[in-house]
Protein backbone atom coordinates (compact mmCIF):
# COMPACT_ATOMS: atom_id res chain seq x y z
CA UNK A 1 0.00 0.00 0.00
CA UNK A 2 2.69 2.51 0.98
CA UNK A 3 4.70 1.70 -2.15
CA UNK A 4 1.74 2.42 -4.41
CA UNK A 5 1.07 5.70 -2.61
CA UNK A 6 4.72 6.70 -2.83
CA UNK A 7 4.72 6.03 -6.60
CA UNK A 8 1.72 8.37 -6.94
CA UNK A 9 3.47 11.06 -4.92
CA UNK A 10 6.62 10.67 -7.05
CA UNK A 11 4.55 11.09 -10.20
CA UNK A 12 2.74 14.16 -8.81
CA UNK A 13 6.11 15.73 -7.94
CA UNK A 14 7.48 15.12 -11.44
CA UNK A 15 9.54 12.04 -10.51
CA UNK A 16 12.40 13.79 -8.66
CA UNK A 17 15.67 11.87 -8.52
CA UNK A 18 18.92 11.78 -6.61
CA UNK A 19 22.22 10.51 -7.98
CA UNK A 20 24.12 7.94 -5.98
CA UNK A 21 27.05 5.84 -7.22
CA UNK A 22 26.62 7.26 -10.72
CA UNK A 23 22.96 6.27 -11.10
CA UNK A 24 19.73 8.27 -10.77
CA UNK A 25 17.00 6.96 -8.45
CA UNK A 26 13.47 8.29 -8.10
CA UNK A 27 12.58 9.54 -4.64
CA UNK A 28 10.44 11.90 -2.62
CA UNK A 29 12.12 14.58 -0.56
CA UNK A 30 11.36 17.00 2.18
CA UNK A 31 12.33 20.61 1.64
CA UNK A 32 16.10 20.96 1.42
CA UNK A 33 17.36 23.31 4.12
CA UNK A 34 20.23 23.72 6.52
CA UNK A 35 20.70 24.85 10.06
CA UNK A 36 22.11 24.17 13.47
CA UNK A 37 20.55 23.97 16.92
CA UNK A 38 22.41 25.12 19.99
CA UNK A 39 22.36 22.22 22.42
CA UNK A 40 24.21 21.34 25.58
CA UNK A 41 27.80 20.80 24.56
CA UNK A 42 27.65 22.83 21.33
CA UNK A 43 25.83 22.95 18.06
CA UNK A 44 23.94 19.99 16.59
CA UNK A 45 23.19 19.82 12.88
CA UNK A 46 19.60 19.52 11.73
CA UNK A 47 19.03 17.19 8.81
CA UNK A 48 19.41 19.22 5.62
CA UNK A 49 17.53 16.69 3.50
CA UNK A 50 15.28 13.71 4.12
CA UNK A 51 14.75 11.34 1.17
CA UNK A 52 12.22 8.49 0.92
CA UNK A 53 13.16 5.86 -1.65
CA UNK A 54 11.24 2.74 -2.66
CA UNK A 55 13.46 -0.29 -2.03
CA UNK A 56 12.28 -1.72 -5.36
CA UNK A 57 14.20 0.94 -7.32
CA UNK A 58 17.52 0.36 -5.49
CA UNK A 59 20.16 -2.32 -6.03
CA UNK A 60 20.46 -5.08 -3.38
CA UNK A 61 23.09 -3.07 -1.49
CA UNK A 62 21.77 0.48 -1.36
CA UNK A 63 23.15 3.77 -0.04
CA UNK A 64 25.18 3.58 3.16
CA UNK A 65 26.09 5.98 5.97
CA UNK A 66 29.01 8.33 5.10
CA UNK A 67 28.49 7.94 1.36
CA UNK A 68 27.47 10.94 -0.72
CA UNK A 69 24.64 11.64 -3.14
CA UNK A 70 23.53 14.57 -5.27
CA UNK A 71 20.03 16.02 -5.08
CA UNK A 72 18.97 19.20 -6.88
CA UNK A 73 22.59 19.83 -7.96
CA UNK A 74 23.82 19.83 -4.35
CA UNK A 75 26.07 17.22 -2.76
CA UNK A 76 24.92 15.62 0.51
CA UNK A 77 26.47 13.17 2.96
CA UNK A 78 24.26 10.32 4.18
CA UNK A 79 24.24 10.47 7.98
CA UNK A 80 21.53 7.91 8.73
CA UNK A 81 19.82 5.12 6.82
CA UNK A 82 16.50 3.76 8.06
CA UNK A 83 13.67 1.62 6.81
CA UNK A 84 9.98 2.37 7.32
CA UNK A 85 7.79 -0.35 8.87
CA UNK A 86 6.98 -2.96 6.25
CA UNK A 87 10.49 -2.82 4.79
CA UNK A 88 9.50 -1.27 1.46
CA UNK A 89 10.83 2.29 1.88
CA UNK A 90 14.35 3.44 2.69
CA UNK A 91 14.75 6.77 4.53
CA UNK A 92 17.98 8.68 3.99
CA UNK A 93 18.84 11.46 6.43
CA UNK A 94 21.39 13.70 4.74
CA UNK A 95 23.43 16.80 5.47
CA UNK A 96 25.50 19.15 3.33
CA UNK A 97 28.65 17.24 2.38
CA UNK A 98 30.86 20.23 3.25
CA UNK A 99 29.78 20.37 6.91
Amino acid sequence: EITRTLREVEKNLGNPTFNWAGQDYVCTAGEASSGKDLAMGGFALNADLLLHVRMAVLPPVGPQVKQTLVFAKRKYRIDKVGVLPGGEVLVLTCNDATQ
